[in-house]
């Protein structure tokens, strides 16, 4: 075998074994592989937003750990790309992207409403498998009652009621009104106030009736707090969950409504019985009956033989 010549007698003679010659590597050259977090969708996985024509409407979209991932809008079913990244690919002045650097939430603004708008609206990753949120959305009139109070299921992070009558103020838990989890499991609770004036100074998370205190509470609880111009958050995660821990959570922001939702804890079967406790029964019944015709046997043999 030939040396290549930019290694030939500047560093070695063609006497010493080309075997022994150590060519540079790349500085990546089998760096370790470092595992990454998945991206993580905040917020129940279907959403069903009810506004009035005219108003705005903000279709929440929050995830952690994006990496290099990037999101999109798009609208169901034809489709349609309406948003990719940083880029809002459509031409219409009453959508808009709202998402600042460094931010989780990757939310699309539509307003003023009209009837076109209503239907299925998808927040998607380019990952593999892919994830996503959707959003049904219903534009229907006479939506909004006397006090702009709206009758049918409500945004969770919403401009809803921008009129002539101003802004209403909300406050809202990102989670179904009854949130079943298995034992063992993770709850997400997220409580979001928006078109605030003013950020609450704090938020207090009620307990099954009692406010959370990390000095009296179990461990595995985590509670993380944001504040923005118009809508603020406070996001509560409750780590192995217990058969005691279901009941009633409550979120109060100072100087805003509150919000509550139940958490429904299931049991988790063994998993390491092979029967269910009826045929697990069944099971010990029979084989008791097994060794006891198995000795009475064996009695009766040796009585014979005597």
């Amino acid at each position: 075998m030939k040396i290549p010549r930019k290694y030939s007698d500047k560093h070695f003679s063609q006497s010493q074994n080309v075997g022994d010659l150590i060519l540079p590597q790349p500085l990546n050259y089998r760096l370790p592989h470092i595992p990454t977090k998945p991206p993580s969708f905040l917020g129940p996985s279907l959403l069903n937003l009810t506004a009035a024509p005219g108003t705005t409407v903000v279709l929440p979209c929050r995830v952690l750990y994006i990496g290099s991932a990037s999101l999109s809008w798009l609208r169901q079913p034809q489709l349609t790309v309406l948003s990719s990244g940083n880029t809002l690919f459509s031409s219409s002045p009453r959508l808009r992207l709202l998402h600042s650097p460094g931010s989780p939430d990757w939310n699309l603004q539509i307003g003023p409403l009209v009837s076109e708008d209503e239907g299925s609206y998808e927040c998607q990753a380019n990952t593999e498998p892919k994830l996503s949120r959707k959003v049904q959305l219903s534009v229907k009139a006479g939506s909004q009652g006397k006090a702009g109070e709206s009758k049918g299921p409500g945004p969770a992070l919403a401009l809803q009621g921008v009129s002539s009558m101003g802004r209403l103020q909300r406050t809202e838990i990102l989670a179904p009104e009854t949130m079943r989890v298995f034992e063992g499991g993770t709850a997400t609770l997220e409580c979001v106030v928006t078109e605030h004036e003013v950020a609450p100074p704090n938020f207090t998370w009620y307990i099954l009736g009692e406010p959370l205190d990390f000095s009296h509470h179990r461990g595995g609880i985590l509670l993380q707090t944001e504040k923005k111009k118009r809508s603020s958050a406070s996001r509560l995660t409750i780590t192995r969950m217990t058969l005691s821990d279901s009941g009633a959570y409550t979120c109060c922001p100072a100087g805003a409504k509150n919000a509550t939702v139940h958490i429904e804890v299931k049991e988790v079967q063994n998993r390491n019985s092979f029967f269910s406790p009826e045929e697990s029964t069944a099971s010990t019944l029979a084989l008791d009956g097994f060794w006891i015709m198995a000795l009475s046997f064996e009695f009766f043999y040796s009585a014979v033989h005597i």
